[in-house]
C-alpha cells in the first residue's frame, strides 16, 4: 500500500495542540467552574464538563496521527478536526454580539480556531503531496478493515441521526433545547451551535469509517469514538442530576456517549482483518 508520511511541522502542531487540549479538557471535566476563565461565554456545569470531554478527543485524533506518521491514518482525523473548527467559527460569527473582544479568551477562540482551521484544511487537501512516500505501516496500523453489512448499515444510520441532530441544533439555535438533554432554557444558542459541530464531525467520521478498506484509516477514529464516549459518559455521570430533557429527543444526545464508546470498542476488538484485500 502506497502512503506518505506527515511533515514534521504538522506532527509538531498536532502534538502541541493535543497537549493544550488535554490540559483544557481535564480541567473542565473535573472543575467546570474554571470555564469562566477558559471560555468566552457562560456554560452550565454539565455542558462545561462535556466541552472538556470533547476536547480530550485530541488524544487519539492528534497524538495517534502524529505518532503513526501516515497520511492514510491521519486523513479522517484531519477531516473530523476541520469540521469542528469550522462550526466553532460559524457559531461564534452567528453570535458575534455576545463576545467581549477586550478579553484574550475571545481572541484565542477566533484567532486560534481560524489558524487551526487552515492548518487542518491544508494538511487534509495537500496531504497526498506532503511528506515522503512510504510503502510500510506500523504494526498497529496494518491490516484490512472488516465490517459486516449489518454493522456498516447500523453505523451509517447512527451517523445520519447525529448529522441531522447537529444540523438541527445549528439551524434552530434558540429553539434547540427541545433536542438537548437538559431542562428547557438551559441551552444557549451559542452552546447549541458549538455542539452541533461536535455531532456533525463525529457523524462524518462514522460515515467515512464505513467507507474505509484499510485498518490504518479506521484505527484512530475508533480510538477517538471510544475516548469521547468514555469521557462524555464521565461528564454526564458527574452531573447526572442535570439530565432532564424537555422532550424524548433529548435522550438522543444523552445516549450518544454510550453509543460511541460501544462503536469504538467493537471496531478496536473486531474491526481489524489480518490482511487487506
Amino acid at each position: 500500500m502506497s502512503d506518505r508520511t506527515l511533515p514534521l511541522w504538522l506532527r509538531l502542531i498536532l502534538l502541541g495542540t493535543a497537549a493544550t487540549q488535554i490540559v483544557f479538557g481535564l480541567t473542565l471535566l473535573f472543575n467546570p467552574s474554571a470555564v469562566s476563565t477558559l471560555w468566552p461565554w457562560t456554560l452550565t456545569p454539565v455542558t462545561a464538563r462535556l466541552l472538556g470531554a470533547s476536547s480530550l478527543v485530541s488524544i487519539p485524533l492528534s497524538v495517534l496521527s502524529a505518532i503513526g506518521n501516515r497520511y492514510s491514518a491521519a486523513r479522517i482525523p484531519l477531516i473530523m478536526s476541520l469540521i469542528y473548527r469550522i462550526f466553532q467559527i460559524v457559531a461564534g460569527l452567528i453570535g458575534l454580539s455576545r463576545f467581549d473582544f477586550s478579553q484574550p479568551i475571545t481572541w484565542n477562540y477566533f484567532g486560534g480556531g481560524t489558524v487551526m482551521l487552515f492548518v487542518f484544511a491544508y494538511a487534509w487537501l495537500r496531504g497526498p503531496h506532503l511528506g515522503r512516500p512510504v510503502e510500510s505501516l506500523a504494526r498497529w496500523q496494518s491490516g484490512g478493515l472488516s465490517l459486516g453489512r449489518g454493522v456498516r448499515m447500523a453505523m451509517r444510520l447512527i451517523a445520519l441521526v447525529y448529522f441531522s441532530l447537529g444540523l438541527a441544533m445549528l439551524v434552530l439555535g434558540p429553539g434547540a433545547d427541545v433536542l438537548w438533554f437538559e431542562a428547557a432554557g438551559k441551552l444557549t444558542p451559542l452552546t447549541a451551535r458549538l455542539f452541533s459541530g461536535t455531532l456533525i464531525g463525529l457523524s462524518v467520521g462514522l460515515w467515512l469509517v464505513t467507507r474505509a478498506r484499510a485498518w490504518s484509516e479506521a484505527v484512530v477514529p475508533a480510538a477517538a469514538f471510544l475516548t469521547i464516549g468514555v469521557a462524555s459518559s464521565v461528564a454526564l455521570l458527574l452531573d447526572w442530576g442535570s439530565v432532564a430533557p424537555s422532550t424524548p429527543l433529548g435522550y438522543v444526545p444523552a445516549s450518544a456517549p454510550l453509543v460511541l464508546a460501544l462503536i469504538g470498542v467493537y471496531l478496536l476488538l473486531f474491526g481489524r482483518r489480518a490482511s487487506q484485500e
